[in-house]
């Protein structure tokens, strides 16, 4: 079929849940080519739990750079010439042993015009009766006019992938990340160089409106949870985060998401409801607890992450960060 100029190139592609490779969608994009993905459907991790597009969607020119879906939507400029590829992508924490063969994802790939701004394209396309996904068209068309975008200097980790989870803010005119988790699961990092001595401690303030879970977050199916965590040169993390009902530092535990435990250490600094909604300060030994909780401390930290998990109880959380920094002595890293 020809295409005029101004008209979109859309084909529709399924990925069985089998299907964990590279899928030519029979497109070929060029160089600086917009392209929106738009995806419906649902991979299972178990039979109670799974996930759609925005979980398990990849995209990549053959030989680029993957992207991911920050939604059950996205639209990326392609970064080389060549045939466009899809894939299911499983994250540990999206399914752990997961064998494939559950469920599928149908796909609607829309390639743009250069004289087609892809906000006006996709409202024709939510207005076309004849769309499956046109509800996803609004969707998308909605999240690009109003963009979620993380501080300068942060970075979303591959896995579990992009999203729109952790905004840009500012709370009495200094900076901050508000974060949304809806149904998500997202892990922010900031780099940072600094000596882990016996005084080195982390600081931070949050306002915590309603927190990811309901249950012990010490589960692999219940780990839903929001928490600082610092990354060490030997590849080991600890992480510090609000517990529903578990015990602040004596009901610390190793992730329970298949290989991730470990290098991963969880401890609750606080539980249950008291302080939603307030601002709270704290401040954390991050040697004495590596210490405690893993064992003898390494020499350096080299990241600081906020992560966000609220996919396994399909629940929402609600927070804000500020003033988040590393200290030894008179030493201070301002993270952000």
């Amino acid at each position: 079929m020809v295409h005029p100029a101004s008209s979109p190139t859309v084909v529709h592609v399924a990925l069985p849940g089998d299907r964990l490779v590279w899928t030519p969608v029979g497109l070929d994009v060029c160089r600086g080519d917009r392209v929106t993905l738009l995806g419906s459907g649902r991979i299972s991790w178990s039979d109670a739990h799974g996930g759609g597009a925005k979980f398990h969607l990849w995209g990549r020119v053959a030989g680029g750079v993957v992207f991911g879906c920050t939604q059950d939507t996205t639209t990326a400029v392609m970064d080389s010439t060549g045939p466009l590829q899809l894939r299911l992508h499983i994250d540990a924490g999206h399914g752990g042993d997961y064998a494939g063969e559950r469920g599928s994802l149908e796909v609607t790939v829309v390639r743009w015009p250069r004289d087609v701004d892809p906000v006006d394209g996709l409202e024709s396309l939510a207005a076309d009766p004849v769309l499956t996904h046109r509800v996803l068209a609004a969707s998308e068309r909605a999240r690009l006019l109003d963009p979620v975008v993380p501080p300068p200097g942060w970075r979303y980790l591959p896995d579990p992938g992009p999203g729109d989870i952790y905004r840009h803010a500012a709370v009495e005119g200094r900076p901050a990340i508000d974060v949304r988790c809806d149904d998500d699961a997202g892990v922010l990092a900031r780099d940072v160089a600094m000596l882990l001595e016996p005084a080195t401690t982390i600081e931070w303030s949050w306002r915590v409106e309603s927190l990811p879970g309901i249950e012990p977050e010490n589960t692999a199916w219940t780990h839903d949870l929001l928490s600082v965590a610092v990354r060490f040169d030997t590849g080991l993390d600890l992480s510090w985060f609000w517990s529903t009902v578990l015990q602040p530092d004596d009901d610390a535990f190793r992730c329970p998401i298949h290989g991730r435990g470990e290098r991963e250490t969880h401890v609750p600094v606080r539980r249950g409801p008291a302080g939603l909604g307030r601002w709270r300060r704290e401040s954390r030994n991050v040697w004495s607890d590596h210490h405690r909780f893993i064992g003898p401390p390494p020499e350096r930290i080299e990241a600081v992450w906020l992560i966000a998990v609220s996919h396994f109880g399909h629940h929402s959380c609600r927070a804000t960060f500020r003033d988040i920094a590393l200290r030894t002595g008179d030493d201070r890293v301002q993270v952000l």
